[in-house]
């Protein structure tokens, strides 16, 4: 009986301890850490959430007529509807996941609106040393006791590999994950060692070879981002949430004129993959891999998905088409 009073005490002061923790300290710890925690309370009530990472905003010094965010443009066509958006720079599925999970089952919010990067699925993003950043933040995504998440935390129990440990990952993919091509581009090294406008130090080339890296791989069941949007809809299925997939535009012009149609034809495989996978389990997947043109895409020195004001519009008037029938 001493001991079952023990326990029930032990019990009772963590409780105690949680709750002071959450009161006076949490704020400021997970501001600093993991803000998207504190975001989803704010927001949790609202009729859509549109999810996605640095590609809802308009560029940095570059004027523009309308320099609002992708989720605003779709806004723009419920004007009835409550509308706010999460947007995490680098973020991806991984992310997406544990906070989608975080709303709680009571929430108002039923329908996410989830960005879809391709370049996400390849090895260079899944290995990126912005990673330990991100799942240092999950650790908080979740629905345990803030002070065990802060406890988890000073244990880093969390994926925190060193920048050349993920390094050493990435050149390994690309050295040996095989490609659906004949050498000399069956690997995505052997691919950015055929020669292609003049050497490395063209900026032609080295754009060449970026396509070829960040777009260079064959989406499969095993991707670990294909794991997080199967885990996704789970959640949907799960609370009865509507989610729309939004698979955003990349620049296939340049890709073609760079590289060539081998890899833009790669592209657009593994597009055809994941909207075939997602609208056979239910899910609405809007389809914008192709829809912009080279102008639109406002870094010129990197595959990014980042966009001028008339790339967005188009993009959130594709979304906005798959959520009338959801919100007529």
């Amino acid at each position: 009986m001493l001991v079952i009073k023990k326990i029930a005490l032990l019990g009772l002061v963590l409780i105690a301890l949680n709750f002071i923790y959450k009161q006076f300290a949490f704020t400021a710890f997970v501001e600093q850490y993991a803000d998207q925690y504190l975001q989803v309370d704010k927001i949790k009530d609202c009729d859509v959430i549109y999810v996605s990472a640095s590609s809802n905003f308009p560029p940095e010094n570059i004027p523009e007529n309308d320099p609002r965010k992708i989720s605003q443009f779709v806004s723009d066509h419920f004007p009835s509807l409550r509308f706010e958006a999460i947007n995490k720079p680098a973020s991806h599925a991984g992310v997406y996941r544990h906070l989608l999970a975080l709303f709680p089952e009571e929430s108002e919010a039923k329908t996410f609106v989830i960005a879809i990067n391709l370049r996400s699925f390849g090895p260079s993003w899944i290995n990126s040393e912005l990673e330990t950043a991100l799942n240092q933040s999950n650790v908080f995504y979740n629905q345990r006791p803030v002070l065990l998440n802060r406890f988890l935390l000073s244990l880093n129990s969390y994926d925190n590999a060193s920048a050349e440990e993920r390094s050493a990952t990435i050149q390994h993919h690309w050295s040996v994950d095989e490609l659906p091509f004949p050498a000399p581009k069956n690997t995505v090294n052997n691919w950015c060692a055929v020669e292609k406008w003049g050497d490395w130090r063209n900026p032609k080339r080295q754009l060449a070879d970026q396509f070829i890296k960040q777009f260079g791989f064959v989406i499969d069941a095993e991707n670990p981002r294909v794991k997080d949007f199967d885990a996704m809809c789970e959640v949907g299925r799960a609370r009865n949430i509507s989610i729309v997939f939004n698979l955003l535009a990349e620049n296939i012009e340049t890709a073609d004129s760079l590289v060539g149609r081998d890899l833009t034809h790669l592209m657009r495989q593994n597009t055809a993959w994941l909207v075939d996978r997602y609208t056979s389990k239910g899910f609405r997947l809007v389809d914008n891999l192709d829809v912009l043109r080279e102008r639109n895409f406002t870094d010129k020195d990197f595959p990014t998905e980042h966009y001028d004001e008339e790339g967005r519009k188009i993009i959130a008037k594709n979304v906005a088409e798959a959520l009338k029938e959801l919100h007529p």
